[in-house]
């Protein structure tokens, strides 16, 4: 029994912690943020990061958007982001890291991409909502850097979807106002060509027009002929009655000729006339309809305009990452502790299992 716990127990641990002594130390940078949108604002400046930091999650702190961001982080994309900026095995596969941690010099893209969510490490706190990421390296220096790098591209990723998302409505709506826009020009050039072919700012008001002035010169007339009625009543008469009888004859020519007018297009053609404004009114009803709705799509656009502004996602971050002093892992002496625990509990079921198998064949 001894010598099985010396030999499965004592040697593995023992291997184990003189490995520790000797692994490369890694680094660690991390940050602390939020994802908000602006729809948090509207209760003031700084009330939504103290809900944050006492646990108050707002409704501008959406989980989906939180794991998004962290599925982000495990990403091909930003795996071959961060290799084309630095190179995955300048960073984890240099000669001076130990052989177990080092990145493997003809590893695939596949094998960089479960290095790298070994490396780079997030977690969502689901009761003040903040995410909580920290990347490792082998170097202070190159951590922080690399965490700024991680944290830059967040930043661009949590930007892009909220562009994504605020435009999808918003430019439908704006595309539907140019068409609303483009049919109201239409319908009012072509009413302004209508009536500079016709001569007329309005068949209606033409008609009307023309009666006023048939009634005006019938009344005139009226007038003119008291007046002359009173001037034959005098003796003498005089070259005023004379003047006023062809005053009178003018104007009743002047009627005359106007009634003639408006029998001549009545019965010639007044079925243009009634033509005219049919077409009229339908123009003037069409550059109606395309007022209303011109006006119904300046509202929707508006609409759609707050509808995106709500949409909008911001990072809100309030821990940035730092230069450590001191490495974080490997963390040696719980590792070992860890180990001995583990190992020891192996053993002592194996060796449990091994002597009730023994004593059953007795």
């Amino acid at each position: 029994m001894l010598y099985s716990f010396l030999l499965f127990v004592i040697l593995p641990v023992s291997l184990f912690a003189i490995y520790s002594v000797f692994a490369t130390d890694r680094y660690a940078a991390g940050s602390s943020f939020v994802v908000r949108s602006s729809t948090s604002n509207s209760g003031g400046g700084g009330g939504e990061l103290l809900d944050s930091l006492t646990g108050s999650v707002s409704s501008g702190s959406t989980k989906s958007d939180s794991y998004i961001v962290r599925r982000y982080i495990e990403s091909p994309d930003l795996v071959r982001e961060i290799d084309q900026a630095f190179g995955m095995h300048n960073l984890f596969g240099r000669d001076t890291i130990d052989l177990f941690q080092r990145l493997p010099a003809d590893a695939t893209f596949e094998d960089k991409i479960d290095y790298w969510n070994r490396r780079a490490l997030s977690t969502y706190d689901h009761t003040t909502g903040i995410l909580t990421l920290e990347v490792q390296a082998y170097t202070a220096d190159e951590a922080k850097v690399l965490a700024d790098f991680v944290m830059e591209h967040i930043r661009n990723f949590v930007n892009d979807l909220s562009r994504s998302a605020r435009m999808t409505s918003y430019d439908f709506a704006l595309r539907e106002l140019e068409v609303a826009e483009v049919k109201l020009n239409e319908a009012q050039a072509l009413l302004t060509a209508f009536r500079v072919e016709n001569r007329i700012a309005d068949p209606s008001m033409s008609a009307n027009r023309d009666d006023m002035l048939v009634f005006e010169l019938n009344r005139i007339i009226m007038e003119e002929r008291a007046n002359l009625s009173v001037l034959s009543e005098r003796p003498h008469q005089d070259f005023n009655a004379e003047q006023l009888r062809r005053r009178i004859i003018a104007l009743e020519m002047q009627r005359d000729q106007l009634r003639e007018g408006i029998s001549d297009t009545q019965s010639s053609g007044g079925t243009i006339t009634a033509e005219i404004m049919n077409d009229y009114e339908e123009l003037a009803l069409g550059v109606e309809i395309a007022k209303l709705r011109y006006m119904a799509m300046l509202e929707s656009m508006e609409g759609a305009r707050r509808e995106a502004d709500r949409q909008q996602r911001y990072l809100a971050v309030f821990a940035e990452p730092y230069a450590a002093e001191e490495a974080a892992y490997p963390r040696r002496i719980i590792n070992v502790l860890i180990a001995f625990v583990a190992i020891t509990l192996i053993w002592a079921i194996a060796s449990f299992v091994i002597q009730m198998v023994r004593d059953h064949q007795k």
